[in-house]
């Protein structure tokens, strides 16, 4: 109890510490500099900011200041994952260590139902969430800020077909967002859905992954029957689809029965598309092969270029093993990525493995777990 006192007389006399030196800072600075000192700081301090006096509330919580705390402040990253009906983060930092020290998941209430959510993207610190109730003919789509809890109910599509393709992302030049599920693209300028005209595909990757103000997709050529995948890009603003290749040795180099997990991009601002070759030896998986390949010039084919990879085992030892990997955080010489792997009984908590290629000197560290869905978004002011 007296712990508990101390810990909680400790935290008031911050608290009041804090407020006392925002006080003096404001009679003493000029408001500019003010702003400017208060743009470099984290979501959560500028929360408390907000709460020194009337004119720092007004002032910290106009549209225009959030869009400076986005451009200055320094990019917090954070996975959120659905998992169990509930929704979990895991601060991502840049120095993450991905030790078990660090695995620290916080539970997160969302300001609505999200039992059944689908995450379709984030950007700006946004996550735009598709909350489908199929046996009840009911569907609802949100665009919401995990960070301050705002969030914003969009107008239905008027369907609840099966979504077989969506995205989320934001066009500067209208300073609108627009979300695409199927071939209808929703615009917040016009607070409205459209159709659009979409390629003939067979699908490789569902989500579609902001890079700049485009949205990208792995797609099969249905009328082709090729074996590798095209890289579309959609211009978010033109909304008009373009046809990127992918690297030629997937042909050459005898790569043409792997399996093209997905594309992202990496901490260094390239796209990366990550590769799984599974190594059979007698008839058995002896082991996979993830491979990292990343388009140092975008929109140039002929700057892909490989960048790592990190062999591992089969995993013969779980019956109930299996290799479904999503990327969540990919350097120049190592990944983070999870497995959409089936959780052992006894184990009740997530569990990070670790795998390492001494000849190339990179690593990867796997998160091990059942979550339904995981995006990763930026801690923003945004609204």
């Amino acid at each position: 109890m007296k712990r508990i006192l101390k810990s909680s007389v400790s935290s008031a006399s911050a608290g009041v510490s804090f407020k006392a030196a925002a006080m003096v800072a404001a009679a003493i600075l000029p408001e500019e500099m003010i702003v400017q000192i208060v743009t470099r700081l984290p979501v959560k301090s500028v929360g408390r900011c907000r709460c020194v006096c009337k004119r720092w509330r007004t002032l910290f919580s106009d549209p225009q200041f959030a869009k400076l705390h986005f451009q200055c402040a320094p990019k917090h990253q954070t996975l959120l994952l659905s998992r169990n009906f509930k929704l979990e983060i895991l601060n991502l930092s840049y120095r993450l260590s991905f030790g078990k020290e660090s695995l620290v998941l916080q539970n997160l209430n969302a300001p609505f139902d999200h039992t059944w959510a689908v995450f379709i993207g984030s950007c700006n610190g946004l996550v735009a969430s598709y909350l489908s109730r199929s046996f009840l003919q009911q569907e609802s789509l949100f665009i919401w800020n995990p960070s301050t809890r705002f969030f914003k109910k969009l107008p239905s599509r008027g369907n609840t077909s099966q979504i077989s393709i969506f995205g989320f992302g934001y066009v500067s030049a209208t300073d609108e967002y627009k979300a695409v599920i199927n071939a209808e693209i929703f615009s917040s300028k016009t607070e409205s859905w459209k159709r659009i005209e979409i390629p003939r595909f067979r699908i490789a990757s569902s989500c579609g992954v902001l890079f700049g103000e485009a949205l990208h997709w792995l797609f099969y050529p249905d009328v082709e029957r090729q074996q590798v995948p095209n890289l579309y890009a959609f211009d978010l603003e033109e909304e008009e689809f373009s046809v990127m290749k992918l690297p030629s040795a997937f042909q050459t180099l005898g790569l043409k029965n792997c399996f093209i997990c997905q594309v992202g991009v990496s901490c260094e601002g390239c796209l990366y598309v990550m590769v799984n070759n599974p190594r059979w030896h007698c008839g058995k998986l002896a082991y996979y092969e993830i491979d990292f390949w990343v388009m140092r010039e975008y929109g140039n084919s002929d700057s892909w270029t490989r960048s790592f990879g990190v062999r591992i085992p089969g995993q013969p030892e779980r019956r109930d093993w299996y290799l479904h990997l999503q990327a969540i955080l990919v350097r120049e010489a190592s990944a983070f990525v999870r497995n959409r792997c089936p959780r052992e009984e006894e184990k009740l908590d997530m569990s990070i493995i670790h795998y390492r290629n001494e000849e190339e000197n990179s690593d990867m560290y796997m998160l091990d777990n059942d979550a339904q869905d995981m995006v990763v978004y930026e801690e923003s002011l945004l609204s």
